[in-house]
């Protein structure tokens, strides 16, 4: 009786914190979270780069959330989350605050342990401490970002979503799925155009999945060497340009994610329309793959195609990949690349006389949150197409209406015993599979819902249902 009482007061004391008459306050309670209280240095260790860091959710715009947990055993925390912006930044964050109390007799202790900088060490140089505290104080940041894709400056802190290197050799269209909807990672993407520095005609790419822990780390560098000669006006906007792609091996690695892979890639693309808020070019690349741990030997192919964009909000590739020498796996950095078993990466194989059609476009509503990805795939040999695919994917990384936050995903498979033709077979629901991960919000409960349906040829329907409900008192 005493601990219920206790918790009945502490959730007053909660509920009597300003707020902003468009702020919202969440106190949740779930059960999968439920803990005793622990000791501060235990507290500190919350944040995995592997595993996410602590649990987010969206925000209305320029507003905060205010979501908290308590437990019968003494133990709270509360999170923050604002979300605004100021001129070309835009800031979330997620600021936390935990402690404990008593009930006999009642006391209110605040534990601010994670606001403090870590103790340096013995020894350790200025260089590795200065990380040490910056990874220590980036678990306060969702996401910080300055600028739009392709503008001269561009910089993102944060989960990366719909990431496209390039014309997408080697990165097509990436979303961070190693960590859940409601977390966050420190990942890094950078658009940097190099007249910037002095260097004219010039630009550079770089992303990384994690700043501190990276298991994709890319870069891409470009130039147009006949910029400076505009006697040659039809191909001075020729562009010539140079990416690798890499998972650094790791000691933990699983059987079948074959991590350590190195990919590189010579682009060379010609503009077709050059338009103040639209360009399109043709492109052809020939890429490299070093071999996996079942092959001595490195793969290689050529693929050719059109991309374009506009500043941010659009963005598509269609192109025909060619492999001639190698075991060569076509879009190797997917999405799901740290979770695929060894099944799924010989899928992704395409052999020697094959040839794969693939086309994607992206939605990208940066401010909004939401991004939206189509993508459909065929391979063609002995004069037929075949192993059709299509994918579109919804991605809501802010509070959107009810929704907090939503990876929703629909891939559509053709086998070739069916006989299926691309259109005919986007009208039925055979060899479906919908899966989504959702934050849903419908006062005085939240949702934390996943779900998975799976359809076999005959359109008959697997379920799998998980969830957790949340309950708002505030």
């Amino acid at each position: 009786m005493p601990r219920r009482l206790g918790l009945l007061l502490l959730m007053i004391l909660l509920a009597t914190l300003p707020l902003s008459a468009e702020s919202e306050g969440d106190f949740v309670m779930p059960p999968e979270q439920s803990q005793p209280p622990v000791e501060p240095d235990a507290q500190t260790s919350s944040y995995s780069t592997t595993e996410g860091s602590w649990p987010i959710a969206g925000t209305e715009s320029s507003t905060g959330l205010l979501e908290g947990m308590a437990t019968s055993d003494g133990f709270f925390a509360l999170s923050y989350m604002p979300d605004f912006s100021i001129g070309k930044f835009t800031f979330q964050f997620d600021v936390k605050i935990k402690g404990s109390y008593e009930t006999e007799p009642f006391g209110l202790a605040l534990d601010f342990s994670d606001w403090e900088a870590p103790a340096r060490d013995e020894g350790e140089s200025l260089g590795d401490y200065t990380i040490d505290v910056f990874k220590h104080y980036s678990r306060f940041i969702r996401t910080i970002q300055y600028g739009e894709r392709y503008d001269s400056l561009y910089v993102r802190f944060g989960k990366l979503l719909g990431i496209t290197l390039g014309d997408g050799a080697l990165v097509n269209g990436y979303f961070d799925r190693s960590v859940s909807v409601r977390s966050s990672r420190p990942g890094l993407e950078l658009m940097v155009d190099a007249m910037l520095l002095g260097i004219p005609n010039a630009g550079f790419e770089f992303i990384t999945n994690d700043v501190f822990k990276p298991t994709l780390t890319a870069w891409r560098i470009f130039s147009r060497p006949l910029g400076g000669y505009p006697e040659y006006e039809s191909v001075a906007a020729l562009q010539i340009g140079l990416s690798f792609a890499q998972s650094p091996a790791s000691p933990d690695e699983q059987e079948g994610q074959l991590l350590g892979r190195k990919l590189v890639a010579l682009d060379i693309s010609l503009p077709v329309i050059t338009w103040n808020w639209f360009n399109a070019d043709f492109f052809t690349d020939f890429i490299a793959q070093t071999p996996d741990r079942e092959e001595s030997q490195p793969a290689f192919a050529y693929r050719y195609g059109l991309w374009g964009h506009t500043k941010s909000f659009f963005i598509f590739n269609a192109s025909v990949t060619v492999p001639f020498f190698g075991r060569y796996y076509a879009e190797y950095f997917s999405s799901d690349f740290e979770n695929r078993s060894a099944e799924d990466l010989d899928e992704l194989v395409i052999e020697e006389g094959t040839t794969r059609l693939d086309a994607m476009f992206g939605l990208n509503f940066v401010r909004e949150g939401v991004y939206l990805r189509a993508k459909m795939v065929s391979n063609y040999s002995d004069g037929d197409y075949h192993d059709y695919r299509f994918l579109a994917n919804a991605r809501i990384d802010k509070r959107l209406f009810n929704i907090v936050s939503l990876d929703l995903s629909y891939e559509k498979l053709y086998p070739t015993t069916t006989g299926e033709r691309f259109l005919e077979g986007l009208q039925t629901l055979k060899n479906v599979i919908l899966s989504a991960s959702a934050v849903v919000k419908v006062k005085p409960y939240s949702f934390d819902l996943g779900l998975s349906i799976l359809f076999d040829e005959q359109a008959h329907a697997t379920y799998t249902l998980d969830t957790a409900v949340r309950i708002s008192i505030l």
